[in-house]
């Protein structure tokens, strides 16, 4: 450990303590080059270096001690000698006391009192400081009146303590010596910033410098460690010091009695970490003194501490797949034989590329690289949400929300929509029979087709390879049309991902297993992966018209639209349903089936997904009901074995799913139960922790003690300040970041998200947690730091030369006060609002803050960025402050007679959340005042066109009594409806 030492030590910077003043410190005043040729890293380069301060010698240490006994025990020894104890009065003095003439034993009686007193405080003060600095119970005390005297007897005190610590040191050092340090098997995986790594110890320390060659990334939990504090710190246990809790500050007596059960054991923490530097540049000088944020070595025996790791590549050779995928018996036939040929070469490139021997325990980790299946997902939450308010989310339905949005791919899934239509379109229009398709390999910039039996007619844009049986559509080659999807019809509707090889998603498509399909394995694995497969189905954009039958899924599943996934109790009573609708497609082919006209219905596939294996004479009967020498469009997918299955899908406890009849092996999606129980709670009351999920009811005489509340902001700022601030943030609507310089392009979108971040903590972010929230797959340290780097100079400095971008003294980055955000305007302004008696007044300050609020939250975010904002709970509430206060303002100005400012009201809460029907009714209420019926049936025909793209949401009963009350007989097309 001490060699370690010695070489860092030695290939950076000495660095000391500084001052520390209540001014946050910036990191360009605080950023010093001690050396030109080295280059430092992590926060320590922000931090401003003094004068190296003098080491002192034990000759001092015991110079200083002689004067503290001197001080001490001297002083009042020798008081007593020369005058004695000091005169006490034995009654109070009389009038001729008083004004008797003062002398000479009076003015030394009076001299003996004050040399008393001073000895008696800064006795006080030697006894404080000792306390302090012998318990380690952070910053001690201080005496009134006693600032010099107890700044003098805490640099005695400390000097004392040195020199004791050096004698002892190696008595205390020997039972906490370092741990032999393990370098092992070491598996890591990024979860929003927080690993889960194992480590078996297999070797002594001596092969840890061995793997310095090597890509090396040193975690300690959910950071990410410089490699020279790493390489320093691995295979140690490593306490991170927490910030401040009110007036407690964390110290090494409860540190020691924390994780070592023994309060006075801190003396050898103080040890292992004594001289150390840490990330801020300063060093373990005295016990009683330490930061946030520092990385304290603890002894082996430590408890509930994590140890640093080091995560190194280790490489694979994946599995190659058979040369000839075995077939069973009874898969003969049809497209089988064409399919078996083609998977050995074509699959070759996907297989499992070792990432499934990482195993990641994080109960929502299977959502991150679940791209097409989490957009899917997320699409239909979104969905909900639009439709009607949402619960107040728990702590676990927060963490799978984030989860979800770093692994959502909406971007991808849109483009592999559109790209099976314009194959569909385009086989259409040359009057050709959609090609057999039976598995896809999709990424961000090209749709992969594997086609079986071989086709060589693919139509322009898309491209040919390996004699017909791929087809490839480069998405450079193609103009995307949004109205695509509005005219053609789904060709593939049964393609479902199995999994990710790399960054590339693997789907099959059901259809062409002509028969059932079961899937097996681990048991917990088989069931995720069977889950996962039913809802995307149920939830993708390439499935028109599918419907999927569950039976044995989790009833949580009843969120998802209910015309594509019903969930029953039973299939057998469905069983003469499916087989009437088979007759009805027996030969005929699918795919020409479904370019049809009026194919839509006729030729979707319906699937059941069963969570349990059939069993006897039902397994019988879907095996029978199934089968089919070619396409289908009813087919049947099971968690277990099922005799006569087509395609057998095996999944193991590590996640890795093979398909041995295509050759395949990818990381599997998989669902977990806790992830479905928690994505549902964030939009099912039901299942959600808010204790009033209803929420505020707004309604029209409006109930001010049900009004949602205003969150509190540090300062009240206005729209003047706004205008003016020299940094700008708005998240009320498209999130834009305005500065006086310009940034590049390229880098304009992760450095206005790291902007927002701050914003939204204006506390202040350590940089390990904002660099977990806007990297939540992982960041190396050099990357970070560069990118902070930038934004700080992207923002600029003040007049008097400080940066918009400060870092603090406890090491965490946060804005300057200059800069400001729209929220807080808002907030301001509704706060106030809330506290003036006039309704005009009111009125004004509901106006000016809608007028602020240009939408909802981040409204056009780019794609996978800002998943961390669900846990900034900023979404909901702004949503129903704005639905507040479009909806006190309509009414405020309606009855004041203004019904044209009462429309605008409500026409701004809309924009908010769109499916609102109060504020449909405010509306519809101020247009009625200002263009009588003609206003109202305009209305309700905007009403009618919003609420069904939306997702044929039904009129509230209050709506349509409106409605019958304003226009009687009218018969718009929701009323019709209903």
């Amino acid at each position: 450990m001490s060699e370690t030492r010695g070489r860092r030590a030695a290939g950076r910077p000495q660095t000391t303590r500084t001052e520390r003043g209540s001014r946050p410190v910036s990191p360009i005043e605080a950023s010093v080059t001690a050396t030109a040729s080295l280059r430092e890293t992590g926060p320590q380069r922000f931090q401003q270096r003094g004068v190296p301060e003098a080491k002192r010698s034990l000759p001092q240490a015991i110079a200083a001690g002689f004067a503290l006994a001197l001080l001490v025990i001297g002083v009042p020894v020798l008081l007593l000698i020369l005058g004695g104890p000091p005169p006490v009065p034995t009654s109070l003095p009389t009038r001729d006391d008083l004004t008797a003439t003062i002398g000479a034993d009076q003015l030394v009686g009076v001299l003996l009192w004050v040399v008393w007193l001073a000895w008696l405080q800064f006795t006080i003060c030697v006894l404080i400081e000792l306390r302090s600095a012998v318990r380690g119970v952070g910053l001690p005390s201080r005496v009134p009146l006693s600032g010099p005297t107890q700044r003098f007897a805490r640099a005695l005190v400390a000097s004392v303590l040195v020199a004791t610590a050096a004698v002892g040191q190696a008595a205390a050092a020997s039972p906490a010596a370092a741990p032999e340090a393990p370098t092992a098997s070491v598996s890591a995986e990024a979860y929003d910033g927080q690993a889960e790594v194992t480590v078996q110890q297999e070797t002594p320390p001596a092969a840890a410098p061995a793997a310095a060659s090597e890509e090396v990334e040193y975690r300690l939990g959910d950071m990410v460690l410089d490699p020279e504090e790493g390489a320093e710190l691995v295979g140690q246990k490593v306490y991170i010091v927490q910030p401040p809790d009110g007036r407690y500050h964390d110290n090494l007596w409860d540190i020691a009695e924390r994780t070592l059960g023994d309060g006075r054991r801190y003396q050898e923490i103080f040890e292992l970490n004594r001289g150390r530097t840490q990330p801020d540049g300063h060093e373990l000088s005295l016990a009683r003194l330490i930061y946030p944020n520092w990385l304290l070595i603890v002894p082996a025996d430590a408890v509930g501490v994590d140890v640093v790791t080091a995560e190194t590549p280790v490489p694979e050779t994946p599995p190659a797949p058979p040369a000839t995928p075995p077939v069973a018996p009874d898969e003969g036939g049809g497209q089988q034989e064409g399919i078996g040929e083609a998977g050995a070469g074509l699959f070759a490139d996907f297989v499992a590329t070792g990432e499934a021997e990482s195993v990641n325990t994080n109960p929502h980790a299977g959502l991150i690289d679940a791209g097409l299946l989490a957009a899917g997902v997320l699409a239909a939450l979104e969905l909900v949400r639009r439709r009607r308010r949402t619960p107040e989310p728990g702590t676990d339905e927060v963490e799978a929300e984030v989860a979800l949005r770093i692994g959502a791919d909406p971007d991808r899934a849109r483009w592999l929509d559109y790209a099976l239509r314009q194959l569909a379109a385009a086989c259409q229009e040359a009057g050709r029979p959609l090609p057999p398709v039976y598995a896809a390999v999709v990424d961000s910039t090209s749709v992969e087709l594997l086609l079986a039996p071989a086709r060589a007619d693919a139509p322009e844009p898309w491209s040919m390879l390996d004699e017909g049986r791929r087809w490839i559509l480069a998405r450079t080659d193609v103009a995307v049309d949004p109205e695509l999807r509005g005219r053609v019809l789904a060709p593939y509707p049964g393609l479902v991902s199995l999994g990710r090889s790399g960054d590339r998603d693997v789907l099959v498509d059901l259809e062409a297993a002509g028969g059932p399909i079961c899937i097996d394995g681990d048991p917990e694995a088989t069931f995720e992966v069977v889950t996962a497969l039913a809802v995307e189905l149920a939830t993708n954009q390439w499935s028109d018209h599918l419907r999927v039958t569950a039976d044995g899924l989790p009833d949580a599943l009843s969120v998802f639209d209910p015309g594509r996934l019903r969930l029953v109790d039973g299939v057998e009573p469905l069983l003469p349903e499916l087989a009437a609708r088979r007759a009805d497609r027996l030969g005929t082919d699918v795919l020409t089936g479904r370019v049809r006209p009026g194919g839509a219905g006729s030729w979707m596939p319906e699937y059941l997904v069963l969570g349990t294996p059939p069993t006897g004479e039902l397994a019988e009967q879907l095996v029978a009901l199934t089968n089919a020498a070619g396409r289908s469009p009813l087919g049947v997918v099971c968690a277990g074995d099922v005799p006569g299955a087509r395609w057998r899908i095996h999944v193991d406890a590590a996640g890795t799913l093979e398909l041995p009849a295509l050759g395949l092996s990818v990381r599997a999606n998989q669902l977990s139960w806790r992830s479905i129980e928690a994505l549902v709670g964030l939009v099912d009351p039901d299942r959600s922790h808010d204790p009033d999920p209803a929420g505020p009811t707004f309604n029209e005489a409006w109930l001010p003690e049900v009004r949602p509340e205003v969150p509190q902001v540090r300062t009240l700022v206005t729209e003047a300040e706004l205008a003016t601030a020299p940094v700008r943030v708005y998240i009320l609507g498209p999130v834009v970041v305005q500065a006086r310089t310009e940034i590049e392009a390229e880098r304009r979108a992760l450095a206005t998200e790291i902007v927002v971040h701050l914003a939204l903590h204006r506390e202040g972010v350590h940089p390990t947690v904002l660099a977990a929230a806007v990297w939540p797959r992982g960041v190396t340290a050099a990357v970070r730091e560069s990118t902070f780097a930038r934004v700080r100079e992207w923002l600029g400095v003040d007049r008097a030369g400080s940066p918009y971008l400060l870092m603090t003294e406890d090491g965490r980055l946060k804005l300057s006060e200059a800069v400001v955000l729209d929220w807080d305007v808002v907030c301001a302004l509704l706060s106030q609002s809330r506290q003036v008696r006039r309704p005009s007044e009111e009125a004004d300050l509901l106006r000016r803050a809608l007028r602020v609020a240009r939408g909802p939250v981040l409204s056009e975010r780019p794609q996978g960025r800002y998943a961390w904002i669900a846990r900034a709970r900023v979404e909901r509430v702004a949503s129903d402050l704005l639905v507040d206060a479009a909806h006190r303002l309509s009414v405020i100005t309606r009855d004041g007679g203004d019904p044209g400012t009462a429309a605008a009201a409500a026409r701004a809460g809309l924009r908010v959340r769109p499916a609102e029907q109060l504020l449909w009714r405010d509306l519809i209420l101020a247009q009625h005042a200002v263009d009588g019926r003609g206003g109202v049936m305009a209305v309700e025909g905007e009403m009618s066109e919003t609420l069904l793209g939306i997702g044929g949401i039904e009129l509230a009963p209050e709506t349509a009594a409106l409605l019958e009350e304003l226009v009687p007989g009218g018969g718009g097309r929701h009323r019709d409806l209903a």
